[in-house]
């Protein structure tokens, strides 16, 4: 039922972000106002927690340095960038965002030891939308951390999809004002010390679908960061992705939704940051850019690994071989998603993302 109350990925946001989100996005049904009445609450509840996280840690974080750029793995929503996250995370040198910075982005420094053994009882074994296991451990996209602190994520279509169009259109191309670029770049900053400190300084590995259409930006405030762009067949990649708000949006809106609007808005979305993509790559340094393909990883995920830090000359393959072919092994038996291509399907792929099937190369399943 809409209206019962269940954990939301924003929760524990403060009550300021609450309120910036719904004067901008508004119209909460009443049918969903006891989910709304839960998350609020919860909200109030951990006031505290985000307190005392700013007074212990506030100076700590603020003087964090991010010494060392991060690697940031590109690539649009279900093309398999999760993988190579997972993979490359397991890398000791390296740290990451994990899941419980972001379930508990406002305050999980100040609440380590205990809140996360609290969220882990409650955690599903399985991510809904494709069956990759779930741990508190596991590395997580640093968009949920920053939404969870600023209104300024595509994130939040997911609360609010009757504006999900409108949403993936401005943060899809950053198209912020400059007094919103300033706080998109203050709060993502923030998220990464946060990140650096709870990680003892390791270089961050990165991932989240948003930033495929940053990448010239990331590069400007990282000009030696490293860039690994994930490109996987454009037909897996619509299906995959229509499946995963299916599952994710009942699970969090606060708005009817319309799904027709939905898949206007993936289709348009992949358009505009896959282009950009494509233009901003010429900006990026030689060394510091390499393409691969999501059915190569699954071929021989040690081999594009191996070519991966080879070609941006990063250290540490030598320590991280045995560590990573450890969790493949443990990924033994794991079975992903299957879907049907009917001709509508493959027509509407071939109009809308017809430039990225030609420039990778790809044919229908």
């Amino acid at each position: 039922m809409p209206g019962t109350f269940q954990p939301h990925l924003f929760a524990t946001s403060p009550l300021r972000l609450w309120w910036s989100l719904l004067r901008e996005y508004g119209g909460v049904p009443p049918r969903y106002w006891g989910r709304l009445a839960g998350i609020l609450a919860t909200s109030a509840v951990t006031a505290p927690l985000r307190l005392a996280e700013r007074l212990r840690f506030g100076r700590q974080v603020a003087r964090t340095e991010i010494s060392q750029p991060p690697i940031f793995i590109q690539g649009f929503a279900r093309s398999g960038t999760t993988h190579l996250h997972n993979l490359m995370a397991h890398d000791p040198g390296l740290g990451y965002v994990s899941t419980f910075q972001a379930a508990a982005a406002p305050c999980f420094l100040i609440s380590r030891g205990w809140l996360d053994r609290l969220i882990a009882g409650r955690l599903p074994s399985k991510r809904p939308m494709d069956n990759v296991a779930v741990s508190l451990d596991l590395p997580q996209e640093e968009e949920l951390a920053l939404a969870a602190a600023s209104r300024l994520s595509s994130v939040h279509q997911l609360s609010f999809p009757g504006r999900a169009r409108e949403i993936v259109a401005k943060m899809g191309a950053m198209h912020l004002t400059e007094a919103e670029m300033r706080e998109w770049t203050d709060t993502y900053l923030h998220v990464l010390r946060k990140a650096t400190l709870a990680s003892d300084g390791r270089r961050l590995v990165l991932k989240t679908p948003a930033n495929l259409g940053r990448t010239a930006l990331l590069h400007s405030l990282f000009p030696g960061a490293r860039f690994v762009f994930v490109v996987r067949n454009p037909y897996v990649v619509f299906s995959s992705t229509m499946k995963l708000y299916r599952t994710l949006i009942p699970m969090y809106r606060l708005q009817d939704v319309d799904w027709e609007v939905i898949e206007a808005s993936v289709l348009s979305n992949y358009v505009d940051m896959t282009r950009r993509y494509l233009r901003d790559r010429a900006s990026i340094p030689k060394g510091s850019l390499i393409e691969v393909r999501f059915e190569d990883v699954e071929a021989d995920a040690m081999g594009v690994l191996e070519r991966v830090y080879g070609a941006l000359g990063l250290p540490g393959w030598e320590g991280a071989r045995k560590p990573v072919a450890e969790y493949l092994e443990s990924l033994a038996g794991y079975r992903k998603n299957r879907y049907r291509f009917d001709r509508s399907l493959i027509d509407k792929v071939d109009r809308e993302w017809g430039f990225a099937v030609r420039e990778w190369g790809y044919e229908p399943p």
